[in-house]
């Protein structure tokens, strides 16, 4: 099962505000199916890390602003957590808030010979990333790329 655009956009627009007034950013919502039940799935960031806290708190206003709201028409688990180490840069805004840090991309075909390539990101303009690992720099168009992601040296 998939969120519909209307209800993402639904979601998105009464649990952004929520997560705004408590210092985070909202970074998606997605629906998911683990062992026979629906999860909504909330992920949320800010500057310095998320805590559990930080979760717990915005969790309750969610559970209690979507009992009210009543937009989800079937039974579901809420879930909030933090996008991770690792986690996926989805936008264009993340791609750019991430300039000078380690990532891994993975490409649709291959790129300059890469399949996958990990670098640092090093700059982000007309939809192209360049990333340079030691002497040698790969730019790819975001078209090109299937995925892009943190990826901390660790």
């Amino acid at each position: 099962m998939q969120l519909s655009d209307n209800l993402s956009r639904a979601l998105t627009e009464l649990i952004q505000p929520l997560a705004q007034i408590s210092g985070l950013e909202l970074v998606d919502i997605a629906l998911k199916q683990e062992d026979g039940r629906s999860i909504l799935d909330v992920v949320i960031d800010k500057t310095g890390g998320v805590s559990i806290d930080d979760c717990v708190t915005l969790s309750k206003k969610i559970s209690l602003t979507l009992d009210v709201e009543d937009l989800i028409p079937f039974k579901y688990h809420l879930e909030v957590g933090s996008p991770g180490i690792f986690r996926k840069l989805k936008s264009d805004r993340e791609i750019e808030k991430h300039i000078h840090e380690r990532v891994k991309v993975v490409f649709l075909e291959p790129v300059s010979g890469h399949t996958k390539f990990v670098g640092t990101l090093t700059r982000f303009q007309d939809h192209r990333v360049y990333i340079r690992k030691e002497s040698e720099e790969l730019v790819a168009d975001l078209q090109q790329i299937k995925t892009i992601q943190l990826f901390p040296d660790i």
